[in-house]
């Protein structure tokens, strides 16, 4: 991995502080002032929220910086509060407001696999639909988080495992799919991730639909350097079946199904997944 890759913790989550003082414990890092670095990784640590970060790209140029991939180490929440470990890439899609920020597929793809390889027997791993900030990156970034609860995200063995997956990126330039249906957290999705030789770029669950027309889907595909999409045609309803459909037809984007995806790009290596609707 030549480029550089910044890490991009807070000291306001307690699972990115987590994260961070494990990846500051595993390796020597040398110190530069506004940030460390150890081979080609850069760990940056503020004090804002990470879903509220604007011009970071501006941020990091200021101190001399210029990564190729963004990861945010974040914690995760959720009502059921299940130990779960994935990652998202990021947007907003409410009130009225569509705001993509640039992807890493890659770098996601990769992180799920390294996490699934670490990850205890009880915890929960997918990737998510594409949700709030920030929505300004240039930068191709995700989301490498802990849920769900206090519990996990100051737990140190599971900010270890994260911390451990962040430093074994392994990024590959595979197909790229942007992903339609599902709930928040992809199923079908994730497990093509590890069944197939692919990655996804930014993924619409059935509940962001009607956010979706075809400037969102070009400007998902253009940020995300797809060349596919996949839609998870059992979770949607004939009417957002045929809304999906007649975008992808409109702008000729090829479309193909789990069965062809597994077929035309098979796995080298197939993990099965640990997926949890929460």
């Amino acid at each position: 991995m030549r480029d550089e890759v910044a890490v991009v913790c807070s000291r306001s989550d307690p699972a990115s502080l987590n994260i961070a003082e494990q990846l500051m414990r595993l390796v020597s890092w040398e110190d530069h002032g506004g940030y460390s670095s150890f081979g080609p990784f850069r760990l940056v640590v503020h004090s804002e929220g990470q879903t509220a970060l604007k011009g970071l790209d501006s941020t990091l140029a200021g101190l001399g910086l210029s990564p190729g991939m963004v990861v945010f180490p974040c914690r995760h929440e959720s009502k059921a509060r299940l130990p779960w470990f994935g990652g998202h890439f990021t947007g907003n899609l409410k009130e009225g407001q569509r705001e993509l920020s640039a992807a890493a597929p890659s770098g996601l793809r990769s992180f799920l696999w390294k996490i699934k390889r670490l990850a205890p027997a009880g915890y929960g791993i997918s990737a998510e639909a594409t949700h709030h900030g920030p929505t300004d990156m240039q930068t191709p970034s995700f989301f490498a988080e802990i849920g769900s609860s206090e519990q996990q995200w100051r737990d140190p063995v599971a900010g270890e495992f994260v911390a451990r997956a962040i430093l074994g990126l392994d990024p590959a330039d595979l197909p790229v799919f942007i992903g339609f249906g599902g709930g928040h957290y992809v199923q079908r999705q994730t497990e093509l991730i590890y069944q197939a030789e692919i990655s996804f770029g930014h993924l619409f669950s059935r509940y962001q639909l009607g956010s979706l027309d075809a400037w969102l889907v070009e400007e998902a595909m253009r940020k995300s350097g797809a060349e596919y999409a996949y839609v998870d045609l059992k979770s949607l309803r004939s009417e957002e079946k045929k809304l999906v459909r007649t975008i992808l037809e409109d702008l000729a984007i090829p479309s193909m199904s789990g069965k062809e995806i597994r077929a035309r790009f098979p796995a080298k290596e197939q993990i099965e997944p640990q997926c949890n609707e929460q």
